[in-house]
């Protein structure tokens, strides 16, 4: 499990780089990338969880931590969340289905075509589901401010 978050935390923050985020933020997004991808690999590979489950409790777990570091940090949680999701998405899985496809393997092609579309919502929804309930938050407490 070291390695898994040595190298998503060495990736992530080198997709912080490439996206130019601020460079106090580095450590920062490659500790959000390497939080999500080890709670991946955990549920998916320990306790077998499929890969849509173990997509969106990562993603609810990083976007959580990037909503917290975008707070002690004084940044957008955007800056986190883009470079956290990266070891996430589904790349290879989009690249096997349509290299399925090409090959004239249509069912199998389609399948992962489809495993990773999952995938893909389940991070979407994740992200989508903390912020909500972060600004369902926020609003309440403006509201007894007034």
């Amino acid at each position: 499990m070291f390695l898994h978050f040595f190298f998503s935390f060495i990736a992530t923050a080198a997709f912080g780089v490439l996206f130019q985020a601020p460079k106090r933020t580095l450590a920062m997004c490659g500790l959000v990338g390497a939080i999500g991808w080890c709670i991946y690999k955990y549920l998916g590979t320990n306790l077998e969880y499929s890969s849509f489950y173990a997509n969106f409790a990562a993603t609810v777990a990083l976007s959580v931590f990037a909503e917290l570091f975008a707070r002690v940090a004084k940044e957008p949680a955007t800056i986190f969340i883009a470079t956290g999701v990266i070891p996430l998405v589904p790349g290879l899985g989009l690249y096997k289905g349509m290299n399925m496809i090409i090959g004239s393997n249509y069912d199998q092609g389609v399948t992962i075509l489809i495993t990773a579309a999952t995938d893909s919502m389940a991070i979407a929804l994740g992200v989508m589901m903390v912020a909500s309930i972060l600004r369902v938050l926020h609003v309440r407490k403006l509201k007894k401010l007034i």
